[in-house]
C-alpha cells in the first residue's frame, strides 16, 4: 500500500482494505495467559461452560492488536502518523480461534487544527468483520493525529 504523504488526501467516506488475519487456538491463548487471564480465554475446557462464548474465544485486546498489526503494517499511515487520543471500541460478537477475520477502515471526520495548522484529526472507524459469516467481531472509532 502505498503510504500517505499528509492529511490532505483524506476524504470523508474513503475506505481502505487491510487484508486478512486468523488467531490460532495457541496464539489465543498464549496472549490471554500473559494480558487476558480469563478462562474463555485460556482454557478450552472450560471455556465450554462460559455462559456467553460456550468455548474458547480471542481476548478483545488481542482482537485489536491483531487488527492494528495489519493497518500499521500495511504503511499506509507510515509518514504521517502522529498517534492518537481515543479509541471507542466495541465487541459485537466473539473470535473464534482459526476464524479469519478481514479488516478495512473508513474515514469518518476530518479536522484542520486550528492551533497547529501543520497537523489534523482523523477518526476512522476500524472495523473487523469475520469472513465466514460476515459478522462483525470488533468495531473501532479512533481519533488519529496526522501531519499535514
Amino acid at each position: 500500500m502505498k503510504p500517505l504523504q499528509s492529511f490532505d488526501e483524506l476524504a470523508v467516506g474513503q475506505r481502505f482494505t487491510f487484508g486478512s488475519f486468523t488467531l490460532t487456538e495457541a496464539e489465543i491463548i498464549a496472549y490471554a495467559e500473559k494480558f487476558d487471564p480469563q478462562p474463555f480465554h485460556t482454557d478450552p475446557i472450560a471455556a465450554r461452560s462460559a455462559p456467553l462464548f460456550g468455548g474458547l474465544v480471542a481476548s478483545g485486546l488481542h482482537t485489536m492488536g491483531a487488527c492494528f498489526s495489519l493497518i500499521l503494517g500495511s504503511g499506509l499511515f507510515r509518514e504521517i502518523s502522529l498517534g492518537g487520543s481515543e479509541i471507542n471500541t466495541k465487541w459485537p460478537a466473539p473470535l473464534r480461534p482459526d476464524e479469519a477475520v478481514a479488516v478495512e477502515s473508513i474515514v469518518e471526520s476530518l479536522k484542520p487544527s486550528r492551533s497547529r495548522p501543520e497537523l489534523g484529526v482523523a477518526v476512522l472507524r476500524h472495523l473487523g468483520t469475520r469472513s465466514r459469516d460476515q459478522q462483525l467481531v470488533i468495531e473501532m472509532a479512533a481519533t488519529h493525529f496526522l501531519k499535514r
